[in-house]
């Protein structure tokens, strides 16, 4: 008899215990890392059109969303015309717990040749990124496929805003990518960490065609044109 008096006041000591760690244990939110860092990029990608731009070399002040651009002449069927190239990026947004920072900056352009032969445009892009993680991109480079028809596409822009449309950003990259006159092929691509400068460069091969690449780290598309030369 006594053994079961004991066993029982055993078990109320148990459940005692377990209701006191549940009523003081405090809630633990569930947080999907993953969810948040793509809501992130998603509220980036759907601003980039918007954000500031400059064509100064210098970035504005740390931490604000930027794109760099540079105005050069492009030329269509109604003459020479002003446009945009989008060379270099400062993202920053957040979610909680969760900062997303990214960085490129394309600092030259040059011709070089594939293994097999093919003639392409060789990208040179400084790279940081807030998440170590890495290989976490695709490159895709965007191929007219009427050049002509293309560059006359933006020239409508320019006459119908009055100012110079930015190539890959006016009109925006998005569900009607460039209101189907361009095709976005895989480009082949290498990342080298610079440990000196603690900067990644991104090497990527596009066509001599290509206006510009796109530099993808999803849902984030990028586009990245090459210099003035």
């Amino acid at each position: 008899m006594w053994s079961a008096a004991y066993g029982l006041i055993a078990l109320a000591v148990v459940a005692f215990v377990v209701l006191y760690a549940v009523l003081h244990t405090p809630d633990l939110a569930s947080v999907n890392l993953a969810d948040q860092l793509y809501h992130v990029k998603k509220r980036l990608a759907d601003n980039i059109t918007s954000l500031p731009r400059t064509d100064s070399q210098a970035y504005f002040v740390v931490g604000s969303n930027l794109v760099k651009v540079k105005v050069v002449d492009a030329t269509a069927s109604g003459g020479a015309f002003p446009v945009q190239l989008p060379i270099g990026y400062k993202l920053r947004g957040g979610d909680n717990n969760l900062l997303y920072e990214l960085y490129l900056n394309v600092t030259s352009c040059r011709s070089a040749s594939l293994q097999g032969g093919a003639a392409v445009i060789l990208y040179v892009v400084e790279l940081k990124h807030s998440l170590s993680q890495l290989p976490w991109l695709e490159v895709y480079a965007a191929v007219p496929r009427d050049v002509t028809q293309y560059y006359s596409w933006l020239h409508s822009y320019y006459t119908a805003w009055g100012r110079p449309p930015t190539v890959g950003l006016d009109p925006r990259v998005g569900a009607d990518v460039d209101a189907g006159l361009v095709d976005y092929v895989k480009a082949e691509w290498a990342l080298v960490y610079d440990a000196a400068s603690d900067m990644t460069i991104l090497y990527a091969a596009a066509p001599p065609s290509a206006p510009y690449i796109l530099v993808v780290d999803f849902p984030l598309a990028i586009p990245l044109a090459c210099p003035p030369r």
